[in-house]
């Protein structure tokens, strides 16, 4: 009961952050001034898989196989190994020799098709050297970042094993600063305007202002 109670009180102590992170953001996009002919294909993409998601169908599969992933790949991160490994229209399961919370809340934290958008871009790019249309990494960057974020909060609203650790209510608030923060930096990286330093900073200030005035507010 305790250690619930505890769970709980840290969700709640995490409320400030979510709300100047939240406003944080807010204040960044606003600075965007104009949609560039790159910037469309990023918003494209985001709308094209919005569209799939609302009329044609949900690829719950290829969200779930991602996220069992991604907890084999933190576990391996966190010097654990995968004992199995399981996924189905369903759901999945990771069979693991280590737990902690990193392995927990990983798959809501990182976007793993993202990622491999992006590593793949590196590896043309970077490795072999050759200059691919950067109309169509924008277009599944932005396809495959609100992939991760409709389907993160669907999944979401079920009450989900991975955040037994942390307690639900701080899972939720540190999945939602996490993906925030990953949003300003992709805009920060697409719009000059967006300023992830400012980004950050504003959103530290903003909580310790909130964690001050509760302070006062009680003991003062």
């Amino acid at each position: 009961m305790i250690i619930k109670t505890l769970k709980i009180l840290l969700g709640i102590a995490a409320f400030p952050v979510c709300i100047s992170v939240s406003t944080g953001l807010y204040e960044q996009i606003n600075q965007i001034s104009g949609i560039s002919y790159y910037h469309k294909y990023f918003l494209l993409g985001g709308v094209a898989y919005l569209i799939i998601h609302a009329a044609v169908f949900k690829p719950e599969y290829l969200y779930i196989l991602g996220h069992e992933i991604m907890h084999a790949i933190a576990t391996w991160l966190s010097g654990g190994k995968v004992t199995s490994f399981s996924v189905s229209s369903k759901g999945g399961r990771v069979g693991t020799t280590k737990s902690n919370i990193f392995i927990a809340l990983a798959p809501y934290f990182f976007p793993f098709y993202t990622i491999m958008i992006s590593l793949v871009f590196f590896v043309i790019t970077t490795v072999l050297e050759i200059d691919p249309p950067y109309i169509i990494f924008l277009f599944l960057l932005g396809f495959t970042l609100t992939f991760h974020i409709i389907l993160t909060i669907d999944f979401m609203k079920i009450k989900q094993t991975d955040f037994v650790h942390a307690g639900y209510l701080f899972s939720t608030c540190l999945i939602y600063i996490i993906n925030l923060i990953e949003i300003g930096f992709v805009l920060s990286v697409l719009f000059k305007e967006v300023i992830f330093k400012d980004f950050i900073f504003s959103a530290y200030i903003g909580s310790l202002d909130i964690y001050t005035g509760v302070f006062r507010q009680l003991f003062m």
